[in-house]
């Protein structure tokens, strides 16, 4: 049987043969056609985890002391020390020292890293596009495009900045509870019934099938509605593929929920590991290779400390479960994740105790047993301005290289062997030099 091809446009005679065979053949069959095979995807998997609204990294992986003389930088300075857990200083404030202490070992943290604005939008995406101009993908759709474009779930969407630039499509689940409903379209919820006969689904697939055979048949088709069609007929052909994720689906009341909490005076929302569980559960189905999640509040203008002291404790233990939920799917292994915000906080406190934008943040990239970990790339000076490194060495140099959000872009692209696949879509990140971030033997700063 002939595949629809999915990176590129179709010519109307190969969609037409390629649809005819496809609507004519069982369903269990066109899931062998579209899906990679009966297991799915079973490839590397990439999550971004976006923390929404600039979070402040010199109270997490890039802490600052106060310097005499300058506005006061972090009030927890006044009482400690940077905690430090093998290479990488964290500050001591939340539950820090005991993410750090667990996870150090695999994790690289980037550091003073230059978003080059104070607006939100542009510092969204510029950190998950690896540009600060429209036009190109996010580091999850590129890679989704490129490692599991015929799978049905190829790009979930739980929250944050998701880009396609055309390259391919997305689903996108504000409640993980609609996975349920998606998996099992014809069953109902409350009774795990189906909802018609198969007679009678066997009646609707007839029709459908006729219809879009009578619409290809139209001498008018577009390219939109071409690619509509086809879309379409992929959907549809997908749909024993699901049942894998059905299959494995918790209890209704083993599914992570939204949580609401009060904090200094205003309301956070939480579905950070209602999220995390959902994105897992689709790799573990082979449905798809990356997945987008976010978590918000951290634009904290006044009230700083409480706000993002709450923050991190809930960060580091959503991370904490994303692992051993991993672990538990046996998934973990094949998951790279990357962490990073719109841009970070001030280095001071204005009149609220709050602190606003500041261009200079970091990511931070995970991964079980990463032969890179424990290291930190990158550095800021006391005051938390960002500081040139050499592009060979990654040492400071003040001739150097200033790390952009395009830098860490280019650096996982060719760690994830698809900065090749992006140049050749006309999507590559153009004038970024490329920095050895994942070089195992190579830090800023030494140990």
């Amino acid at each position: 049987m002939k595949r629809f091809k999915t990176r590129q446009s179709l010519s109307r005679r190969e969609f037409m043969q390629a649809a005819s065979v496809g609507l004519a053949a069982t369903a269990s069959a066109s899931s062998r056609v579209w899906g990679s095979g009966t297991d799915g995807y079973t490839g590397k998997c990439l999550v971004t985890l976006q923390l929404d609204g600039g979070a402040d990294v010199t109270q997490f992986c890039d802490p600052k002391v106060n310097t005499q003389g300058e506005s006061k930088i972090n009030n927890w300075a006044e009482w400690a020390d940077p905690g430090q857990a093998g290479n990488i200083l964290y500050a001591p404030v939340a539950d820090n020292e005991w993410f750090f202490n667990r996870y150090g070992a695999d994790m690289l943290v980037v550091n003073g890293v230059d978003a080059q604005t104070n607006s939100h939008e542009t510092g969204r995406l510029f950190n998950w596009t690896g540009s600060n101009a429209e036009g190109k993908p996010s580091l999850s759709a590129l890679h989704a495009a490129y490692q599991s474009p015929d799978e049905p779930l190829a790009y979930a969407v739980f929250g944050g900045e998701s880009r396609t630039a055309g390259i391919i499509g997305y689903n996108r689940f504000d409640d993980v509870s609609r996975l349920r409903t998606l998996s099992q379209p014809r069953i109902q919820n409350w009774s795990g019934q189906p909802k018609r006969s198969p007679e009678e689904y066997g009646q609707v697939d007839s029709l459908v099938a006729d219809e879009i055979s009578r619409l290809l048949s139209g001498p008018n088709l577009s390219p939109r509605q071409l690619q509509n069609l086809e879309r379409f007929a992929v959907a549809r052909s997908n749909r024993d593929a699901l049942k894998r994720l059905a299959d494995i689906l918790p209890a209704q009341e083993n599914m992570e929920e939204y949580n609401q909490i009060e904090v200094a005076g205003q309301w956070l929302w939480d579905n950070l590991k209602q999220q995390m569980q959902g994105a897992l559960l689709v790799f573990k189905a082979g449905l798809g290779s990356a997945a987008d999640i976010s978590f918000g509040g951290f634009d904290s203008h006044d009230n700083h400390d409480v706000v993002h002291e709450h923050l991190y404790r809930q960060l580091t233990d959503s991370i904490n479960y994303f692992w051993d939920y991993a672990d538990m799917l046996g998934v973990a292994d094949r998951i790279l994740l990357v962490i990073g915000s719109d841009f970070g906080r001030t280095n001071h406190y204005n009149d609220g105790e709050g602190k606003d934008h500041w261009p200079v943040g970091s990511y931070i990239l995970m991964e079980k047993n990463a032969p890179w970990g424990n290291r930190v790339v990158g550095a800021t000076d006391a005051l938390h301005f960002s500081q040139r490194v050499d592009p060979m060495t990654l040492e400071e140099s003040r001739n150097g290289t200033l790390i952009t959000p395009a830098h860490v872009h280019q650096a996982i692209q060719e760690y994830l062997g698809m900065d090749t696949y992006a140049q050749g879509l006309g999507l590559a990140l153009k004038d970024t030099v490329s920095l050895p971030l994942f070089d195992p033997s190579l830090q800023t700063g030494g140990s």
